[in-house]
Protein backbone atom coordinates (compact mmCIF):
# COMPACT_ATOMS: atom_id res chain seq x y z
CA UNK A 1 0.00 0.00 0.00
CA UNK A 2 2.53 2.10 0.52
CA UNK A 3 3.55 5.17 3.02
CA UNK A 4 0.53 8.01 3.25
CA UNK A 5 0.79 11.54 2.62
CA UNK A 6 2.51 12.67 6.16
CA UNK A 7 1.90 16.19 6.06
CA UNK A 8 0.86 19.51 4.06
CA UNK A 9 3.42 22.41 6.13
CA UNK A 10 3.35 26.06 5.34
CA UNK A 11 6.61 28.01 5.90
CA UNK A 12 7.15 31.98 5.57
CA UNK A 13 10.17 33.65 4.66
CA UNK A 14 10.29 37.58 4.72
CA UNK A 15 10.54 40.34 7.57
CA UNK A 16 7.07 42.46 7.44
CA UNK A 17 5.36 38.91 8.75
CA UNK A 18 6.86 37.82 12.43
CA UNK A 19 6.49 34.48 12.73
CA UNK A 20 7.36 31.80 15.63
CA UNK A 21 9.34 32.03 17.80
CA UNK A 22 8.64 35.63 17.95
CA UNK A 23 5.45 35.81 17.81
CA UNK A 24 2.75 33.25 16.88
CA UNK A 25 -0.43 34.72 15.28
CA UNK A 26 0.97 33.97 11.86
CA UNK A 27 2.00 30.69 12.50
CA UNK A 28 -0.94 29.04 14.66
CA UNK A 29 -3.22 30.00 11.68
CA UNK A 30 -0.72 28.54 8.92
CA UNK A 31 -0.71 25.44 10.20
CA UNK A 32 -4.11 24.92 11.60
CA UNK A 33 -5.19 25.86 8.01
CA UNK A 34 -2.31 23.29 6.34
CA UNK A 35 -3.64 20.67 9.24
CA UNK A 36 -7.52 20.69 7.99
CA UNK A 37 -6.42 20.88 4.36
CA UNK A 38 -4.70 18.03 4.79
CA UNK A 39 -7.41 16.21 6.98
CA UNK A 40 -10.12 16.92 4.65
CA UNK A 41 -8.10 15.01 1.72
CA UNK A 42 -9.68 11.94 1.76
CA UNK A 43 -6.30 10.32 2.26
CA UNK A 44 -5.02 10.82 -1.25
CA UNK A 45 -1.79 10.93 -1.87
CA UNK A 46 -0.04 12.66 -4.16
CA UNK A 47 2.14 9.79 -6.29
CA UNK A 48 6.19 9.60 -5.15
CA UNK A 49 4.89 12.32 -2.32
CA UNK A 50 5.85 12.07 1.02
CA UNK A 51 5.36 15.55 2.49
CA UNK A 52 4.23 18.71 0.94
CA UNK A 53 5.70 21.73 1.37
CA UNK A 54 5.19 25.35 0.58
CA UNK A 55 6.84 28.65 1.52
CA UNK A 56 5.17 32.21 1.39
CA UNK A 57 7.39 34.17 0.39
CA UNK A 58 7.44 38.51 0.82
CA UNK A 59 8.70 38.79 -2.72
CA UNK A 60 7.54 38.86 -5.97
CA UNK A 61 6.71 36.24 -8.95
CA UNK A 62 7.17 33.54 -6.58
CA UNK A 63 5.69 30.47 -8.02
CA UNK A 64 8.96 27.81 -8.25
CA UNK A 65 8.81 24.28 -7.41
CA UNK A 66 11.18 21.03 -6.82
CA UNK A 67 11.15 17.49 -5.29
CA UNK A 68 13.99 16.55 -2.99
CA UNK A 69 13.75 12.64 -2.40
CA UNK A 70 9.52 12.00 -1.50
CA UNK A 71 9.48 15.89 -0.15
CA UNK A 72 7.89 18.59 -2.57
CA UNK A 73 8.46 22.61 -1.99
CA UNK A 74 6.53 25.05 -3.87
CA UNK A 75 6.97 28.75 -3.20
CA UNK A 76 4.31 31.72 -3.43
CA UNK A 77 4.42 34.96 -3.29
CA UNK A 78 2.50 36.49 0.17
CA UNK A 79 1.55 40.00 -0.10
CA UNK A 80 2.26 40.60 3.62
CA UNK A 81 1.04 44.27 4.05
CA UNK A 82 -2.26 43.01 3.20
CA UNK A 83 -2.18 39.84 4.87
CA UNK A 84 -1.90 41.88 8.06
CA UNK A 85 -4.61 44.84 7.34
CA UNK A 86 -6.93 42.10 7.14
CA UNK A 87 -9.42 41.16 10.15
CA UNK A 88 -8.65 37.39 11.64
CA UNK A 89 -11.21 35.51 9.74
CA UNK A 90 -9.82 37.13 6.51
CA UNK A 91 -6.44 36.45 7.20
CA UNK A 92 -7.43 32.35 7.61
CA UNK A 93 -8.94 32.78 4.33
CA UNK A 94 -5.98 34.51 2.36
CA UNK A 95 -3.69 31.54 3.78
CA UNK A 96 -6.24 29.20 3.07
CA UNK A 97 -6.25 30.67 -1.12
CA UNK A 98 -2.74 30.73 -1.38
CA UNK A 99 -1.86 27.69 -0.24
CA UNK A 100 -4.88 26.26 -2.64
CA UNK A 101 -3.44 27.75 -5.28
CA UNK A 102 0.27 26.74 -4.98
CA UNK A 103 -1.33 22.79 -4.27
CA UNK A 104 -3.06 23.74 -7.93
CA UNK A 105 -0.13 25.03 -9.28
CA UNK A 106 1.64 21.67 -8.09
CA UNK A 107 -1.28 19.50 -9.29
CA UNK A 108 -0.82 20.64 -12.79
CA UNK A 109 2.73 21.01 -12.86
CA UNK A 110 2.55 16.90 -11.48
CA UNK A 111 -0.58 15.45 -13.14
CA UNK A 112 -1.81 15.05 -9.04
CA UNK A 113 -5.44 14.63 -9.27
CA UNK A 114 -7.47 17.98 -8.57
CA UNK A 115 -10.98 16.97 -7.16
CA UNK A 116 -9.48 15.95 -3.56
CA UNK A 117 -7.67 19.50 -3.27
CA UNK A 118 -10.81 20.85 -4.12
CA UNK A 119 -12.85 19.14 -2.06
CA UNK A 120 -10.78 20.06 1.07
CA UNK A 121 -10.74 23.55 -0.21
CA UNK A 122 -14.55 23.68 -0.41
CA UNK A 123 -15.31 21.85 2.69
CA UNK A 124 -12.95 24.40 4.96
CA UNK A 125 -15.14 27.33 3.46
CA UNK A 126 -18.69 25.58 3.49
CA UNK A 127 -17.68 25.01 7.03
CA UNK A 128 -16.36 28.20 7.98
CA UNK A 129 -13.23 27.09 9.25
CA UNK A 130 -14.34 24.30 11.94
CA UNK A 131 -12.40 21.61 12.29
CA UNK A 132 -14.94 18.79 13.13
CA UNK A 133 -13.88 15.06 12.33
CA UNK A 134 -16.83 12.43 13.36
CA UNK A 135 -15.56 9.06 13.41
CA UNK A 136 -17.17 5.60 12.57
CA UNK A 137 -20.44 4.68 14.90
CA UNK A 138 -19.64 1.26 17.79
CA UNK A 139 -22.63 -0.36 19.21
CA UNK A 140 -22.14 -1.07 22.91
CA UNK A 141 -21.70 -5.05 23.80
CA UNK A 142 -25.59 -5.36 24.76
CA UNK A 143 -26.22 -3.61 21.83
CA UNK A 144 -28.57 -0.95 23.68
CA UNK A 145 -26.40 2.30 22.58
CA UNK A 146 -24.52 3.26 20.13
CA UNK A 147 -20.82 5.80 20.47
CA UNK A 148 -18.72 7.64 18.20
CA UNK A 149 -15.82 10.14 18.78
CA UNK A 150 -15.71 13.40 17.19
CA UNK A 151 -11.63 15.08 16.99
CA UNK A 152 -12.73 18.95 17.40
CA UNK A 153 -9.84 21.66 16.85
CA UNK A 154 -9.42 25.32 16.91
CA UNK A 155 -5.63 27.08 15.90
CA UNK A 156 -4.80 26.08 19.30
CA UNK A 157 -6.81 23.23 20.93
CA UNK A 158 -7.80 19.93 20.40
CA UNK A 159 -10.42 18.28 21.89
CA UNK A 160 -11.81 14.37 21.70
CA UNK A 161 -15.84 14.72 22.36
CA UNK A 162 -18.21 11.49 22.63
CA UNK A 163 -21.45 10.94 21.37
CA UNK A 164 -23.96 8.37 22.94
CA UNK A 165 -26.99 7.78 21.30
CA UNK A 166 -29.54 4.82 22.20
CA UNK A 167 -31.96 4.17 25.86
CA UNK A 168 -29.30 7.52 27.02
CA UNK A 169 -27.92 10.13 25.50
CA UNK A 170 -24.91 11.72 26.70
CA UNK A 171 -22.42 14.61 24.73
CA UNK A 172 -19.49 15.06 26.59
CA UNK A 173 -15.61 16.25 25.88
CA UNK A 174 -13.45 13.79 27.68
CA UNK A 175 -10.00 15.25 26.62
CA UNK A 176 -8.54 18.77 25.90
CA UNK A 177 -5.05 19.18 25.03
CA UNK A 178 -2.94 22.07 22.93
CA UNK A 179 -3.20 21.35 19.54
CA UNK A 180 -0.06 20.02 17.77
CA UNK A 181 -2.14 20.07 14.12
CA UNK A 182 -0.19 17.00 12.01
CA UNK A 183 1.46 15.49 14.14
CA UNK A 184 -1.41 15.65 17.18
CA UNK A 185 -2.04 12.55 19.15
CA UNK A 186 -5.81 13.25 19.21
CA UNK A 187 -5.69 11.55 15.46
CA UNK A 188 -4.25 8.35 16.99
CA UNK A 189 -6.46 8.15 20.04
CA UNK A 190 -9.92 8.89 17.99
CA UNK A 191 -9.02 5.90 16.53
CA UNK A 192 -8.57 3.96 19.83
CA UNK A 193 -11.96 5.13 21.19
CA UNK A 194 -14.16 1.73 21.67
CA UNK A 195 -16.32 0.28 24.79
CA UNK A 196 -14.27 0.05 27.58
CA UNK A 197 -17.30 -2.24 29.21
CA UNK A 198 -21.20 -2.01 28.25
CA UNK A 199 -21.52 1.33 29.78
CA UNK A 200 -18.00 3.52 29.02
CA UNK A 201 -16.76 4.76 25.93
CA UNK A 202 -13.00 5.62 25.53
CA UNK A 203 -9.21 4.69 25.58
CA UNK A 204 -7.16 2.88 27.91
CA UNK A 205 -3.84 2.30 28.23
CA UNK A 206 -1.29 1.14 30.53
CA UNK A 207 -3.61 1.10 33.50
CA UNK A 208 -5.25 4.25 32.52
CA UNK A 209 -8.22 5.22 30.99
CA UNK A 210 -10.25 8.49 29.71
CA UNK A 211 -14.25 8.09 28.84
CA UNK A 212 -17.67 8.36 29.23
CA UNK A 213 -20.05 6.54 31.47
CA UNK A 214 -23.50 6.31 30.14
CA UNK A 215 -24.69 5.59 33.86
CA UNK A 216 -23.22 8.61 35.66
CA UNK A 217 -22.61 10.81 32.80
CA UNK A 218 -18.95 11.77 33.86
CA UNK A 219 -15.97 11.64 32.49
CA UNK A 220 -13.10 9.80 33.45
CA UNK A 221 -9.49 11.40 32.76
CA UNK A 222 -6.38 9.37 34.38
CA UNK A 223 -3.98 11.27 31.20
CA UNK A 224 -2.19 14.47 31.81
CA UNK A 225 -1.25 16.72 29.12
CA UNK A 226 1.25 19.08 29.53
CA UNK A 227 2.20 22.30 27.07
CA UNK A 228 5.11 20.23 25.23
CA UNK A 229 3.14 16.99 25.07
CA UNK A 230 1.93 15.86 21.67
Amino acid sequence: MGFPLKDITIYHEGEIIVDAPMYWEFRTKANFIADFYHDRMGGYKPPKTGRICIRFVERTNCRNSHYFGSICTSEITIDANTYLNLTEAQKSRYILDLLHTSIIDLADVYNWEKKYFQDAYDYIIQSDFQFRRKYSSKQSPGRKHTACVVLEKTETQAALRVLITGESRVDKVILEKKNWYWWDSTYKLAKQCKWLDNHSFGFAKDGKKCCLSIVSEEVTNDFEFGERDF
